[in-house]
């Protein structure tokens, strides 16, 4: 008489078969062509933020691969946009039935080598800037995982279909080669042997430099936040301020989870947990550091990792098991692989020692890999993006019109100097004003204030010179990009005023601050549909958006900085306050009927071009009027008509804004007037 009896799994109970798992796969598919298929990826900013970022910090031979295909595909980014996602909706469609699931497989192993390769950069792993939590090493190579699971065989399963066996069928198999993913091309240990691979490369990548500094934990999850409805911002924000920061501990922690999940089915018998375990974690970080794969942001091109791991978990997941008589645990399957695995040990010392050895090797190779240089010129990093190259020559902020902005209606603020040493703090010698002079009365007036104003700055990250990851990068030119489509609606004076922005600082002073109390709570950090500053400068021909400015809602709170150091934060210590007026109009020390103000960390997305580019910390306030004069005589930003600006020559507008057209469309354009001969 046998002492076990056969349990069904919930793996069983749900008739988890291949099929199943096939069908679920091809609807992960249909997806991600839905996504691709969204209105952005038509344009110009598919291949600018989500394929050039990839090369930012590979290998060269990868790097000049992914720059490659940009090329080309920049060239005509709509058709290739439609063949990427017709040929995912096929795929998807195609394991949808049985008489093309192999058909589809096969066209999926090419995709997703071809995809992770170029569109995730094989993971960003070789970047050393990557995390298990914000989806490494990448949602394509988990959907080649699955294929190779579920790959149809003649004879996979004694069972018509591919179904589970029944517990009144005798002599079936139970235990792990009941598992869907055990009838694929590696048979019953396949699922297992992928299982532990998988979540042993997490281990590797989670004690990576990048994931073993203070904060990372925090910034992977609050930097998501970006572009997300303001809802789901709001809880990611909330999320990264509440999970734990990060830090060595923590990494080293996730680590040892990562290898006992991983390593779990093959030495215990209760294999289950395991799967379930790490599909739940996957889920977590799916929720919170990879926000549902930017789905919701226009900008997504697949769910990332998280649910396709739990799509691997699930395909492992036996679906009967043998559990002693006396028992009544589903989940104590005496069948488990520990006796296998005695066995493998016995019969290949030598190669499981090996196996073993490099596995300590990738941690300790992964505690101690190097990060990029903080020393090394920033400019390096930006000279693999196209569009972004360093400056040189003049070393002009150059800033993208909105022909080639990726959004309608947008000016898009993508500069070729988001990493110039001014941006990071420094200044910049070289940068050139064309316009016409400014009085040497307001001259000395700018140049005054501005002197007192940076005697008081405070930084948030006074020594913040680390090069950024592909993700801070991806992160910062998005920030830019959202807060600048959004502000667009402010360009006129009146707008903001109309909105609820009112002056913080006095409007006697050529450059004033504006803030909409509404937007100073937690709810909207760093959000770019609810700015909570404008900076405005008069001009002899009008008022002009030079900056939108972020605030933190309270005194000495820091803000988060997803781009890394590319987004600095500062504060002012030494203004004063009018208690009559509640503007701010001196400094320190403070007159009678004044007291002293100490602000929140603020950070500056600027409008019109200033030396350093769209995230520099503070030009001075003479360059900001300079700036914002030559927007109104390139045609960037509105002025008085009875009051026009003096129009530059095309070169000169050329120089910030990039090429003018050779004739002007109307004479009724601004900036058809403003660029004429």
């Amino acid at each position: 008489m046998s002492s076990t009896r056969k349990i069904r799994t919930f793996a069983g109970r749900l008739n988890i078969s291949p099929r199943t798992v096939q069908i679920a796969l091809g609807a992960f598919w249909i997806l991600d062509a839905g996504l691709q298929y969204q209105p952005r990826m038509w344009g110009h900013a598919f291949v600018s933020d989500m394929i050039s970022p990839i090369a930012v910090g590979q290998p060269a031979p990868l790097a000049w691969l992914v720059k490659t295909v940009a090329h080309f595909i920049a060239l005509d980014t709509g058709a290739w946009n439609f063949l990427f996602a017709t040929l995912q909706l096929a795929i998807g469609v195609g394991l949808l039935f049985r008489r093309t699931v192999k058909t589809a497989l096969t066209v999926m192993f090419a995709w997703v080598v071809g995809i992770w390769c170029v569109g995730e950069g094989l993971g960003q792993i070789f970047t050393a800037h990557t995390s298990p939590l914000a989806g490494a090493p990448g949602a394509a190579l988990i959907y080649g995982l699955i294929g190779v699971l579920v790959w149809p065989k003649t004879a996979a399963s004694k069972l018509p279909g591919g179904g589970v066996p029944s517990v009144d069928t005798p002599g079936e198999d139970t235990g792990l080669a009941t598992a869907a993913g055990a009838r694929g091309l590696l048979g019953a240990r396949g699922p297992v042997l992928i299982w532990a691979g998988l979540w042993s490369a997490f281990a590797v990548i989670w004690v990576l430099p990048a994931n073993r500094v203070e904060n990372s934990i925090h910034d992977t999850v609050a930097g998501m936040a970006l572009g997300e409805p303001g809802w789901y911002a709001h809880l990611l924000r909330a999320l990264g301020d509440h999970l734990p920061s990060g830090g060595a501990p923590l990494a080293w922690t996730l680590a040892l989870i990562s290898l006992v999940i991983g390593i779990g089915p093959v030495v215990s018998r209760r294999v289950v947990y395991f799967f379930v375990a790490g599909s739940a974690l996957e889920l977590l970080f799916w929720v919170s550091g990879q926000a549902l794969g930017g789905m919701l942001t226009g900008m997504g091109t697949d769910p990332n990792t998280g649910p396709l791991v739990a799509l691997l978990g699930l395909a492992a997941v036996p679906a009967m098991v043998e559990v002693p008589i006396r028992s009544t645990d589903p989940l104590n399957s005496p069948r488990s692989v520990a006796p296998l695995l005695r066995r493998i040990i016995s019969s290949n010392p030598i190669p499981v020692s090996m196996a073993a050895a490099g596995l300590s090797g990738l941690l300790l190779l992964s505690a101690t890999y190097p990060l990029a240089s903080t020393g090394a010129s920033s400019n390096s990093v930006m000279a693999d993006m196209p569009g972004m190259q360093p400056k040189v020559a003049t070393s002009k902020a150059k800033v993208v019109t909105s022909s080639d902005a990726s959004m309608p209606g947008m000016k898009s603020m993508v500069s070729s100097s988001l990493l110039a040493p001014e941006a990071m703090g420094g200044t910049d010698p070289t940068w050139h004003y064309y316009g016409p002079p400014l009085s040497s009365g307001e001259t000395n007036l700018l140049l005054s204030v501005s002197a007192t104003t940076d005697a008081g700055h405070e930084m948030q990250t006074p020594t913040c010179a680390a090069v950024p990851s592909a993700s801070q990068l991806e992160s910062a030119i998005r920030l830019v990009q959202e807060t600048s489509a959004d502000v667009a609606q402010y360009s006129d004076l009146s707008s903001a005023q109309a909105a609820g922005y009112e002056p913080v600082t006095t409007p006697a002073y050529p450059v004033v601050h504006y803030v909409k109390a509404a937007y100073l709570s937690n709810q909207y950090v760093l959000d770019p549909n609810h700015v909570d500053s404008l900076v405005y400068a008069t001009t002899p021909y009008g008022p002009v958006l030079v900056a939108a400015m972020f605030l933190m809602p309270k005194v000495g709170e820091p803000g988060p900085m997803p781009a890394g150091c590319m987004l600095q934060w500062h504060a002012h210590t030494n203004l004063c306050t009018s208690t009559t007026t509640h503007l701010i109009i001196g400094f320190t020390p403070c007159s009678l009927g004044t007291v002293h103000t100490k602000t929140a960390f603020m950070a500056h997305i600027w409008q019109v071009p200033v030396p350093g580019g769209p995230l520099t910390l503070d030009p001075s306030d003479l360059q900001t009027v300079e700036g914002a004069i030559m927007a109104q005589q390139c045609g960037e930003a509105p002025y008085n008509p009875t009051t026009p600006p003096p129009a530059p020559s095309p070169q000169e507008c050329a120089a910030y804004y990039g090429p003018a057209p050779s004739t002007p469309s109307s004479s009724s354009n601004p900036s058809a007037l403003a660029l004429a001969p």
